[in-house]
């Protein structure tokens, strides 16, 4: 463990030292995580999103601007309008992303626009290629995917969420709502799956009625996609929460008797904290509690350090739903 924490320590010293190669291996891993989403995204969509049978088959409302598209092409259906739903499907969602990636750019960061619009075009391109796959065919036409919509919900929320949650890990998005919900996140300092069910629920509401005036005759086939839509967003949700952990707090109270932990976890860490003043119950030597909120991606570093200033340290962790007041977040680039 200590030699890997060594070479760990020599590469990140040798990158600081090398301006351009850092800059280079950190793009060159935004854009393969750009690639991997869009290919995730795009594969959950066309394999298992879409039923067979697109007239009388299940179809999941994604939500986001991919569900927006959905409702548009029922629209254009109402209107008896022949269109390829994938084709379709790929233009509007590039199309509709353009205003969104605008407002990221201004309101977001510039390299969370560049790298999320960039993701949305792999994503079109993908899924006008997916769908031509021997594989993609032969997994939408097997009987387990076929004849088990819950099999479906499962998988297609499985993709959707882990594509969102690998776009956020590389500090951008998979475009659409994504934008507005990781806005809206960093501002309420909070977790994000919640602000993107509140949207696409109106998306699935939206679609359920479109769905019912375009064939009144099936009304109970619109309410049952609007469950399994549900579930659906519901799935991506915990996925994009459970490894997204960029907006999740932490607080930290760690009991030690040196004097000098707390001036030494200000210097490392960009956070505050509170000291107590307090007395071992046993030993009767004066202690300090420190309390400390950090993000649940700094609580390794933050034990770490606590360890090597005082190996008897009484470290513990809780986590928090929200917190109020100033408290520093990387900002996106």
């Amino acid at each position: 463990m200590k030699k890997i924490t060594k070479i760990k320590k020599k590469v990140n010293d040798f990158l600081y030292d090398h301006l351009p190669i850092r800059l280079f291996l950190d793009n060159s891993k935004c854009v393969f995580l750009c690639i991997l989403a869009a290919f995730i995204f795009a594969f959950g969509y066309t394999s298992f999103v879409t039923p067979v049978d697109q007239v009388n088959g299940l179809l999941i409302v994604t939500g986001g601007v991919s569900g927006i598209s959905q409702n548009l092409i029922l629209i254009f259906q109402l209107c008896r309008l022949d269109i390829d739903f994938f084709v379709a499907s790929s233009i509007l969602y590039a199309a509709l992303n353009v205003p969104i990636i605008t407002f990221a750019f201004f309101f977001v960061g510039k390299k969370f626009a560049i790298y999320s619009i960039m993701n949305v075009l792999i994503s079109s391109v993908f899924m006008q290629i997916i769908p031509n796959w021997e594989v993609t065919n032969a997994i939408r036409e097997n009987s387990f995917i076929v004849e088990n919509d819950v099999t479906r919900v499962l998988f297609a929320g499985v993709c959707t969420g882990l594509s969102s949650a690998i776009a956020f890990k590389g500090d951008f998005s998979c475009g659409g709502i994504d934008v507005l919900t990781y806005y809206f996140a960093l501002r309420k300092s909070t977790s994000i799956g919640k602000y993107s069910v509140a949207i696409n629920g109106f998306i699935v509401l939206l679609h359920t009625v479109l769905f019912c005036i375009n064939d009144p005759a099936r009304y109970d086939n619109a309410i049952i996609a609007a469950l399994f839509s549900i579930a659906y967003l519901f799935i991506t949700s915990l996925i994009v929460d459970f490894i997204n952990v960029r907006n999740k707090k932490v607080q930290i109270q760690i009991v030690s008797s040196n004097v000098h932990m707390q001036e030494i976890l200000v210097a490392y860490f960009p956070h505050g904290a509170t000291v107590l003043k307090g007395k071992g119950a046993y030993s009767g030597v004066d202690k300090n509690l420190i309390i400390m909120i950090v993000s649940s991606s700094e609580v390794k570093k933050v034990v770490s350090v606590c360890q090597k200033v005082d190996d008897h340290a009484f470290i513990t962790v809780s986590p928090l739903t929200q917190v109020f007041g100033k408290f520093f977040i990387k900002p996106v680039e």
